[in-house]
This record gives structure tokens, sequence and C-alpha cells, in this order.
């Protein structure tokens, strides 16, 4: 099973970034706080290209961070939203929301 986050890359990335890992993992939740409000507003008033953009700003994100399945998940909610395929869009920014609670406190606690 894919771990939520890849340890080795947040690993390299709190060494790289040092004191500013803090300011990175702090940016982040709130960035993508705001991005999966867009997902969940674009799949409401059904503003399919509004939640194609903030699913792929969120995939690139996440996958900075090494939160793997956040960023496949993005990207499959992406993909559907580029060719049309609407139907699964409510499950699919379900399961965004649940795999975010799991990154959102894996990343809060002491690494």
């Amino acid at each position: 099973m894919t771990p939520h986050i890849d340890t080795e890359q947040l690993a390299e990335l709190k060494e790289v970034l040092e004191d500013e890992f803090g300011v990175l993992i702090s940016t982040y939740l709130t960035d993508a706080k705001f991005r999966l409000q867009l997902i969940q507003n674009g799949i409401n008033s059904q503003d399919y290209e509004a939640v194609r953009l903030a699913a792929h700003s969120l995939k690139g994100a996440s996958a900075n961070l090494g939160a793997v399945i956040l960023a496949q998940l993005c990207e499959k909610l992406e993909h559907d939203c580029k060719v049309g395929e609407y139907g699964q869009l409510a499950c699919l920014g379900e399961k965004i929301q649940q795999e975010f609670i799991s990154v959102r406190d894996l990343l809060a606690s002491p690494q």
C-alpha cells in the first residue's frame, strides 16, 4: 500500500529548507484548504474548468511534498474534468478531502 506521504522526499525537503520548512508546510496547508474549497464549489456549481484548475494546482503542490496518493487523486480529477467525465467527480472530491485530512495530520505531527 502506498503511504500517504513519501517520508524520504519530505526529509530531503526539510534538510534543504532547514528553518523555512515550517513555512513551506504552513503555506501548503493553507493553500490546499483553499484549493479544496474551490474544487468543492466547482463540483457543486458544475464549473468543471474551475475544478480542473484547482485540482491541477493541488496536484503539483502535493507531489512536491511527497503526498503521493493526494497528487494521484488530483490528477484523476483533473483528467476527468478535461475529458468531460463528470459522473464520479463528487466521489473523487470526497476521496481527495479524506486524503488531505490524512496528509494534514501527518504533516502536523512532529517530524
